[in-house]
């Protein structure tokens, strides 16, 4: 062999040598990687003034409309006085934690309706305490034959829905009503 010959064999020989006789180290631990980053949450902003809040009471009436609207009955209007009665009353109810179309006071859901500002002629109540929805609240009522008799009375002109959150509730009011 030649000078060059050995030094590369001798050097490849020392490599092999190296590599094979080299004990295997330990590293520690594994390095970390870049931090994981998680994409927040998207949020819809609050409700101003020009974007109001999506209101249970207008689903509710909405609800009941299309109800009335298969039976062949005309649509309610809500009317802000039957509102304010029906917002009181379930907020009696659910301070006092009773479900009854009785007020506190004695007060009977005309008797509620006049002291709101609204003449009635004809009234009509409907009740429940713990329906986490509008939609529920009504497929509530319409499954109970007194209270799908009076949201189907086609003689009713104007609404107002009361919801109150508490224990045991919400506490839902529907005032159906018509003018003398």
């Amino acid at each position: 062999m030649t000078g060059a010959g050995r030094t590369a064999l001798s050097t490849g020989c020392v490599l092999l040598t190296v590599l094979a006789c080299t004990p295997m180290a330990w590293a520690g631990p594994p390095v970390p990687g870049p931090p994981s980053y998680e994409i927040p949450r998207w949020h819809p902003p609050a409700p101003t003034r020009w974007q109001p809040a999506r209101r249970p009471a207008a689903d509710v009436t909405a609800a009941v409309n299309r109800h009335r609207t298969e039976a062949g009955c005309p649509p309610v209007r809500p009317r802000a006085s039957l509102t304010r009665a029906a917002q009181a009353h379930s907020t009696d109810m659910a301070r006092h934690r009773r479900l009854t179309h009785t007020g506190t006071d004695g007060s009977s859901p005309a008797d509620r309706m006049r002291a709101a500002g609204y003449r009635p002629g004809r009234t009509g109540e409907a009740l429940t305490a713990g329906p986490a929805t509008a939609g529920a609240a009504v497929a509530q009522w319409m499954a109970s034959a007194p209270h799908r008799a009076i949201i189907l009375t086609c003689g009713y002109t104007h609404a107002g829905v009361g919801i109150t959150t508490g224990p045991g509730g919400p506490w839902w009011t529907l005032d159906l009503a018509a003018r003398r």
